[in-house]
């Protein structure tokens, strides 16, 4: 690979100073002078406007050759007066540098914004000719000191920043972190080359991060499950957090600002490789939608028929056979009976297969989509399928409404209330938002616990209004009641025309008797109150593997007393 120094002259009164670093010493007035025993080119380019050539060109080659240097090479550019000027500049450096050079930048001597539009220029060749930057220079004669010696500054570093711009981007932009990682592998190295022998959390990062963008790339969802767990341990507060803020600050800089924005992205997918688990299948349909948001259609419809097929395996209890692909297709035959049904799979089925079909034939059909159409519908797909998953589900009936999961009735034009305390297992605000349908949803909960309210939620089918009051210490947090109820009773709407909810189980003790207190003093005040509690017969192991269960609802005081909704 050919090595091109490229400097520049100016028309300023340049004065002599000895130019030096731990590579070179050199007295001189003409930094390109100690640029080019520095990086020892075999051509080198000095661009230069007429006024600047006809100043100082003749004595900067005179130095030069006198140093025993390659015969320089001239680039006569305008002085960048205009816009028009300055792309004429970026055209005749575009044009002055040959595919695969690998280039080394001074950047001491020039007018105005030359340099700059030079560097981006040479940078952009970068990409689309393989142009290397091995250097770039800067002679600090207005640095130098007692002696006239002048410092030399290697901005060589600040070049890879190309790189990490090329990898954010795409990142930002496709959700594709291989760049990324590459680079934070490469300053794993360049850490270890400088004597810090500690741990590999940037290479080790790095890994992961590629296995998941190539995971998500090939479609391989179990693969991302597995993987993004992983990232979990790079959660505020982990050790191994810690180290790797501690290496990035050190050694990847520019990757500081994304490393949020990159756990943000994957971490919603972490789960685990299990088919049999249940959790695991809104973890894909996350993974669906990020697919659809960056248009990485084909991926989007090829998981979203799969899903499809495996949420309604689950919902008939038959989650365990998953990988069986003879049953797989067995039930995705089945599909074409609920077309006409207008339901969310039908909807979903009467377009899915065809526009599946569509993309994966590359247009080789009659009728074939155009691009745009293809991107709507697959974004419409998406949306039949998150109804779907909202729909509710009754595995020994598939299809079937039962009586024991009917929300409880109301009264005409009467609004229902639910008032919940959450803590730390999900599944009984789950029952109790299915059992009730609430219009308005009041949770009390600590700041640990709000996490995973969106969630339940999502999983519950609930799109009413919510609001949250957040208990700062939950466990012992009883000097704090009073409190607690005034501001419970400010966020509940006006109680006239509804019945209130008020639901004793879930959270700790303290949650349950602020939950159990508020319901006692709305109902002195003239509430409609009914007093619920939830129940999930489910050996504790279950409950902690798949908590979005529907349990039981027992009422405990108010309309309805002493019965059972949904009992086993």
């Amino acid at each position: 690979m050919k090595k091109t120094l490229i400097t520049f002259i100016g028309t300023g009164n340049y004065s002599e100073t000895t130019y030096q670093n731990s590579a070179i010493s050199v007295k001189t007035k003409y930094f390109p002078v100690a640029a080019a025993l520095l990086a020892s080119p075999e051509r080198i380019l000095v661009v230069q406007t007429t006024q600047a050539r006809e100043k100082h060109w003749q004595s900067l080659r005179g130095e030069l050759l006198g140093q025993g240097l390659p015969e320089p090479g001239e680039l006569a550019i305008p002085g960048g007066e205009t816009t028009a000027e300055l792309w004429e500049i970026f055209r005749r450096i575009v044009a002055s540098v040959g595919k695969e050079e690998e280039v080394v930048f001074d950047i001491t001597h020039a007018f105005r914004t030359i340099p700059l539009i030079s560097f981006l220029s040479v940078a952009y060749l970068k990409f689309v000719r393989g142009i290397e930057i091995t250097g770039l220079y800067y002679g600090a004669y207005e640095a130098r000191d007692e002696k006239n010696i002048s410092p030399i500054f290697d901005l060589t570093g600040f070049c890879e920043l190309l790189d990490w711009i090329v990898g954010v981007n795409a990142f930002i932009s496709y959700g594709a972190a291989q760049k990324l990682g590459g680079l934070l592998k490469r300053a794993q190295k360049v850490k270890s080359l400088a004597g810090d022998k500690g741990r590999s959390e940037l290479n080790r990062f790095g890994e992961l991060i590629t296995q998941i963008s190539n995971a998500l790339l090939t479609v391989r969802p179990f693969e991302v499950l597995e993987t993004t767990a992983k990232l979990e341990r790079y959660q505020a507060g982990t050790e191994s957090r810690r180290q790797l803020e501690h290496d990035i600050k050190n050694w990847a800089p520019p990757f500081g600002m994304l490393l949020d924005e990159l756990l943000n992205d994957y971490l919603p997918f972490a789960g685990n490789k299990d088919h049999t688990r249940e959790t695991n299948l809104s973890r894909q349909l996350e993974m669906v939608r990020w697919y659809v948001k960056r248009q990485y259609i084909p991926q989007a419809l090829t998981l979203m028929r799969e899903l499809a097929i495996s949420e309604q395996m689950r919902r008939e209890g038959r989650l365990a056979e998953g990988l069986n692909v003879n049953l797989r297709e067995e039930m995705a035959r089945k599909f074409h009976s609920a077309i006409k049904s207008k339901t969310p799979l039908g909807n979903l089925w009467s377009r899915l297969p065809g526009l599946r079909n569509d993309v994966d034939h590359a247009g080789w059909r009659d009728s074939s989509r155009s691009a745009r159409t293809i991107l709507e519908d697959t974004a419409g797909c998406l949306g039949f399928l998150e109804e779907y998953f909202r729909q509710p589900s009754f595995p020994n009936n598939p299809g079937a409404r039962r009586e024991e999961d009917v929300p409880v009735k109301r009264a005409a034009g009467e609004k229902k209330v639910l008032i919940s305390p959450l803590g730390m297992s999900p599944g009984l605000l789950y029952t109790a938002v299915r059992r009730i349908a609430p219009d308005f949803l009041l949770v009390l909960t600590s700041k640990e616990a709000v996490a995973s309210l969106e969630e339940i939620l999502a999983r519950a089918g609930y799109t009413g209004r919510c609001e949250v009051i957040t208990v700062a210490d939950p466990h012992t947090g009883f000097d704090r009641v009073p409190e607690v109820l005034a501001r419970i009773e400010q966020s509940l709407p006006d109680p006239s025309g509804c019945r209130l909810y008020i639901n004793l189980t879930g959270g700790t003790t303290c949650l349950q008797h602020i939950i159990s207190r508020a319901g006692g003093v709305l109902a002195s005040g003239g509430a409609a109150v009914t007093t619920v509690a939830m129940i999930d017969r489910r050996p504790a192991s279950e409950q902690r593997e798949e908590p979005c269960v529907l349990g039981e609802m027992i009422v405990v005081d108010g309309d309805g007393k002493g019965e059972n909704a949904g009992g086993a």
